[in-house]
Formats: C-alpha cells, structure tokens, sequence
C-alpha cells in the first residue's frame, strides 16, 4: 500500500514541485544560452518543498553528515531527512545530464541500504517512523520520463536493476522543446527502507 504522502505528491495540486518550479522558471532563465543544465541544488529544493508539503507537520534537515566509506569520520552526507511523526524520508537527489547519472542514483540507494541505514537509525531519540527512500532526479526528454517510469530502454538511458521494484513517478515542468531536449521533467522513485526498520 502506497504511504499517504505518495498519494498527495501525485495530486494535480502537489505534484513535486512542477507547477512552482515553472512558475520560476517562466519568471527569471537561470541558465541563459544554456540548456539542460539546471543546477542540482534548484533541483533539490523543489523536491524538497513538494516532500515536506505532502508530510503533515513535517521536519526538514538538510545534508546529515555521515560516515562515509573512508572510515576517516564523517566525511559523506544525505541530500535530506523530511519526516513527521509517522514517517521518515530520507531523499538523495541527481541531475541527470548522462545515463551514468541513474547508476548514481543506484549507488546512493546502495549506500542508503548499508551501514548509513543504522547511522539514521541512531539519530532519532523515538522510533516508529516508517522509513522510505526518495530518489529524485530530473530529464530533458518525454521518452527518458516515460522509460524512467516504465523500467524500459530509451536510447543509452537504462533503469538500474534495483530500482526496479521502486515505486516511480515522473511530472512534467515544461513542455517546451529545443535543439537537444522535448520538455522538461522531474522523476522519482520511492522505496521502502526496510534496512531502516530493522
């Protein structure tokens, strides 16, 4: 059963961020002369807004230092933690500029699912929360969204096989087309962090 939040980030009207992120858009071009080439952070913070208005009196924190795989302290991070009472996601997002950008993404779900899962864990002074990972990435074609979703091919684009079972969405934030792109979109996946649970 999807967690209530998924349900309120497909509504027409907390989609993840699209319809702001347009608006802004329209409003000032951040990259002049450039295209496909938003910056992660604007990325990130659209995610973010649409993750922590789908989660009733949700609590946002923002790159959790984390041991990374130097063993040399706290030297990696988590892009965010958004939770409320009932549940917790812990999100990393990519822009994805190139297919390796997806098996980027496989890689952080990796290292959500290994020892970081135990360091969240630890964090919190309550449990009970249930635990999802958010991956959140972005595309500059309707074929990369629509492979995204279905777990198919487009061209060199190839969803890693273990977001396969991930719940996946994808939300259009300009339809507008240009040389080397047919619109632009905000994709997702969702999974559930059992290693998180345990």
């Amino acid at each position: 059963m999807l967690p209530s939040f998924v349900i309120s980030m497909r509504s027409p009207v907390a989609r993840p961020g699209a319809r702001d992120f347009s608006h802004a858009l329209d409003c000032f071009d951040p990259c002049p002369g450039r295209d496909n080439s938003y910056p992660e952070r604007m990325v990130r913070y659209y995610y973010i807004q649409a993750l922590a208005r789908a989660l009733p009196g949700a609590d946002v924190l923002l790159e959790i230092a984390i041991a990374g795989e130097s063993g040399r302290g706290f030297d990696d991070h988590i892009d965010a933690l958004v939770f409320n009472d009932h549940e917790l996601v812990v999100a990393e997002f990519k822009v994805s500029w190139a297919p390796s950008r997806w098996v980027h993404l496989a890689r952080d779900l990796e290292r959500l699912r290994g020892p970081v899962a135990k360091q969240i864990r630890t964090g919190f002074a309550d449990r009970g929360r249930r635990p999802f990972i958010f991956l959140g990435t972005d595309c500059w074609h309707r074929g990369g969204a629509d492979a995204w979703k279905a777990g198919t091919k487009f061209g060199k684009w190839i969803l890693p096989e273990s977001m396969h079972a991930s719940e996946r969405d994808d939300v259009c934030v300009d339809p507008d087309k240009g040389r080397d792109f047919d619109g632009y979109y905000l994709t997702w996946a969702l999974i559930p962090f059992h290693e998180m649970a345990a």
